[in-house]
């Protein structure tokens, strides 16, 4: 086998294999996006093949007519791949074994909801996902897990958190169930605030993940599909985080009424911060 990547300015898995089945068969192709743009790798029976695709393709550009109508232009920079053999657990819009016929399908990414589409004014809509992305800007005060469900439960419910550390600030990732809450709550949350006085601001997007690996107790993760938890922090197993209650009530005139017993009122000097809407 032979294999080599590229990188590219846009991906269309079908534009990529009809322009590479030009030079031989093509036995397996992976698309993906990288800080560096997108990027493919495509895997041919030898290596001469593969040798003359890049020989005929590198710094060029694929036809118009081959690219998807969201797609503007897709510039190819060649080069080869360390791998000898893809690993291609099943077929999508981003990735095809065509040697082997009984490979699974992903129908949602077949049917090519997962493409980037176009919204009215020509930008591209952003992916839905069951997974938000939550960037915390303006941090006055520690935001727990515990913080964060008390907030995003509001909506529907929470599967799992995890909080990281990236690019100096403080991120999280929080699922829900489905799509469709997540949609809810991020449109109810975008630019609000945790804390009262524009404290840990919420900025919100769709992550690629739709099923987080949580796999600590802690004020920076939890996993809540997990059954006897309670039991777990009752036993102070190592590691588990003691959950402490909510010291204020997230101030939303839609979930307000579920936290009426916290400290709406409290001021910042008092240590225990209002949840803020």
């Amino acid at each position: 086998m032979s294999l080599f990547r590229f990188y590219s300015t846009e991906y269309s898995n079908d534009s990529y294999t009809k322009v590479f089945s030009a030079f031989g068969f093509v036995h397996k192709i992976a698309t993906f996006e990288k800080a560096a743009g997108f990027q493919a790798l495509v895997q041919f029976t030898d290596v001469e093949t593969a040798s003359a695709a890049r020989s005929a393709l590198d710094g060029r550009s694929i036809p118009k007519y081959l690219l998807p109508g969201h797609v503007a232009s897709c510039n190819l920079r060649m080069s080869y791949s360390a791998h000898t053999d893809l690993n291609i657990k099943f077929q999508s819009h981003r990735s095809r074994d065509y040697t082997n016929p009984y490979l699974p399908v992903n129908h949602t990414a077949m049917d090519g909801s997962m493409q980037p589409a176009l919204g009215a004014d020509g930008k591209k809509v952003e992916t839905q996902s069951n997974v938000l992305l939550a960037l915390i800007e303006n941090m006055q005060y520690a935001v727990t897990v515990d913080v964060l469900h008390t907030v995003f439960s509001a909506y529907g419910t929470v599967q799992k958190i995890a909080i990281f550390e990236k690019n100096g600030s403080t991120q999280a990732l929080v699922q829900y169930s489905d799509i469709a809450t997540a949609a809810i709550a991020k449109e109810a949350l975008e630019g609000h605030c945790i804390y009262d006085g524009g404290y840990c601001k919420l900025r919100l997007s769709y992550s690629r993940h739709t099923d987080l690996n949580v796999k600590a107790f802690s004020d920076k993760s939890r996993d809540y599909t997990l059954p006897d938890l309670s039991l777990l922090v009752g036993q102070n197993v190592p590691g588990v985080a003691e959950a402490s209650a909510p010291t204020a009530g997230w101030q939303n005139g839609q979930v307000q009424t579920q936290y009426a017993g916290y400290h709406a009122g409290a001021s910042p000097s008092s240590g225990h911060p209002p949840y803020y809407g």
